[in-house]
């Protein structure tokens, strides 16, 4: 499995270097479909934020730093029929407010690749495999602002999907896929965070909703994406991506649900803002809507 999830985020960075293509004289749209070509976009962001008060300073507040990173790459290979996408995704961020302990404010990692072949204009058969994990150790913290528990790590938990399907392309910047029959893998690789976040379920110990002594829990389901990514304007991108799961095998539960958001606006030509949202609602975690959301600003550079 673990060369299963290299090979995925291999796949993602490196496609957009295989470039290498048969040398021909390219006279129209249909020899260039013949031969096929690749699209690459990449952005790199890595934003900083800073407050700090004298003693005499009467207005309130805490000294605290942020730093923010920010990776993207999509890479499309556009040949006849078919369109080989492969796309990774990586938030990262961490503060700390003076006396307490540094802490994450951001960390999620998106993997996919996906090939799709049109049956007309705007409908597509689709085959492809995504992984959504995070990169480091998340605590609980106490009121007091102390780091506890380790209570996830990467690939703990970590949501492998594989699916066939139909998606719909009307524009070139959003697609909606219906994923007919979809495998998730549900991983929890570390051992200290099942001592952390296990409960007890009819005698069985989960995290996550993978049992103790499996580690891994196999699902059956459907799974519908919907995603936008689009220049709004010369400076301003939004991107967003919306993935439900409903599981019904080996037990029915709840609709899954995950959306990421990111609106950057360039300032200049290596300057950025950016408002990223996270929301999450797994019955498996927390029977609560989870929601994360930031502002940041700092350096950008698109490749």
């Amino acid at each position: 499995m673990k060369k299963v999830i290299l090979s995925i985020l291999l796949i993602s960075f490196f496609s957009a270097g295989l470039q290498a293509q048969e040398i021909v004289e390219l006279k129209n749209r249909e020899d260039s479909l013949r031969v096929g070509w690749w699209d690459r976009k990449t952005q790199v962001a890595l934003n900083f934020a800073q407050a700090s008060f004298n003693d005499s300073w009467q207005g309130g507040g805490v000294n605290n730093f942020a730093i923010g990173l920010l990776f993207n790459n999509l890479a499309v290979k556009y040949k006849g029929k078919g369109v080989w996408t492969n796309d990774i995704q990586f938030q990262y961020g961490f503060l700390r407010n003076k006396g307490l302990d540094l802490r994450k404010s951001n960390d999620r990692l998106f993997a996919e690749s996906k090939y799709a072949s049109s049956i007309t204009p705007k409908i597509n058969w689709f085959a492809g495999v995504n992984l959504l994990t995070q990169l480091g150790a998340g605590y609980n913290f106490d009121e007091n602002g102390d780091r506890g528990n380790m209570i996830s790590n990467f690939l703990a938990p970590g949501f492998l999907s594989e699916g066939i399907g139909l998606e719909y392309k009307p524009v070139d910047y959003f697609v909606l896929q219906l994923g007919g029959a979809t495998i998730r893998q549900t991983f929890v690789a570390n051992e200290t965070v099942f001592d952390n976040t296990f409960v007890d379920v009819e005698g069985v110990d989960r995290s996550y909703g993978v049992a103790r002594d499996k580690k891994l829990l196999n699902e059956l389901g459907l799974q519908v994406v919907a995603a936008f990514d689009k220049n709004l304007t010369e400076s301003v991108n939004l991107k967003w991506r919306y993935q439900g799961f409903l599981a019904y095998a080996p037990d029915s539960k709840p609709i899954d649900h995950n959306i990421n958001l990111i609106a950057a606006s360039k300032i200049g030509k290596y300057f950025n803002v950016n408002f990223s949202l996270i929301g999450i609602y797994d019955a498996d975690q927390v029977k609560k809507f989870q929601l994360s959301q930031g502002l940041s600003a700092g350096f950008s550079l698109a490749l």
